[in-house]
């Protein structure tokens, strides 16, 4: 959205005066006026006397007015100007936030300079990607892992500052149980919660291929941030805070990419006014031993990692 420019214009207008002759003329009755195709001659009527008329009304010389300059305005001023829409430039980003359901915040990214761009919203020890739109926008929840959150926008070119934050009371996170597993984009490893003795593949499977959302009644929700290029992938389980029937997974397939390495990343979720990173190494397989998945179960709340 392109503020418009207020341009003030100030004009002096100059008022010439000139003295004007009138010339009288005599107008000739309808039907005799002379035919412009014929040549015109002078002629004498019989006993008036012949003779020219001097002009009965002589033209005064017009002089040429002095043109004076317009008086300073010492309080005009420069014209007023909007420095952050001056021609090639545009508006500085902007990070605005509101509550949402299931202690989350609705964050909104308007960055008009980053169309497009791989941004990172950075809040409590998590840099979750997002990218912009063509028109360097961005609107998404966040889970809060904070009851005063502080949210942060980086931009390329600016990694090592936030371009922009924003703050937000969230009052209702205690009625909400959290945990963020941070990765490898390239891993391919989901979090899974299984609620209520649920089996891997059922409607109480939740992961980032059936996620539900903040709104649900069912129990707990997904939120995962990831994008190509990112340095890391970040998926967020959510349930509510009586949920005691509860199981966290962590599956890794092995893949030629994956198998015969470690497989490190971190975990990390909100304890009273502070939050806790716990890391994770998670050993593949040998690339011979075939395909499949590493299953690593992490315990419930309050959180620990399992060993290897």
């Amino acid at each position: 959205m392109r503020p418009i420019h207020k341009i003030a214009m100030v004009c002096t207008t100059f008022v010439l005066a000139a003295a004007t002759g009138h010339v009288m003329q005599t107008a000739a009755p309808e039907g005799m006026r002379a035919d412009p195709s014929q040549p015109v001659t002078a002629a004498v009527m019989p006993g008036a006397r012949g003779h020219l008329a001097a002009p009965a009304l002589s033209l005064p010389r017009l002089t040429v007015p002095v043109m004076r300059r317009p008086a300073a305005e010492a309080a005009l001023g420069p014209l007023p100007q909007d420095i952050e829409t001056a021609p090639g430039a545009c508006a500085a980003p902007q990070l605005q936030a509101a509550l949402a359901p299931g202690a989350s915040v609705r964050l909104t990214v308007l960055a008009p300079c980053h169309p497009g761009a791989l941004a990172e919203i950075r809040h409590a020890g998590l840099r979750l990607p997002v990218r912009l739109s063509e028109d360097g926008g961005w609107s998404g929840l966040v889970p809060a892992f904070a009851e005063q959150a502080l949210f942060q926008l980086g931009l390329p070119g600016a990694t090592a500052t936030a371009t922009a934050t924003v703050t937000l009371a969230v009052p209702t996170l205690p009625t909400v149980n959290r945990i963020a597993v941070i990765l490898p984009p390239a891993s391919g490893a989901d979090l899974h919660g299984y609620e209520y003795g649920a089996a891997p593949g059922s409607i109480g499977d939740v992961s980032a291929a059936a996620p539900r959302d903040a709104e649900t009644r069912l129990g707990g929700w997904i939120t995962s941030f990831g994008q190509p290029g990112a340095a890391q992938a970040v998926q967020i389980y959510s349930a509510p805070a009586a949920m005691a029937d509860l199981r966290l997974v962590l599956e890794a397939p092995v893949t030629p990419e994956s198998c015969g390495k470690d497989l490190q990343g971190a975990v990390l979720r909100p304890v009273g006014t502070r939050t806790e990173q716990v890391p994770l190494s998670l050993a593949m397989p040998d690339c011979g031993d075939g395909e499949g998945a590493v299953m690593m179960p992490l315990p419930g709340f309050p959180l620990a990692v399992a060993a290897n």
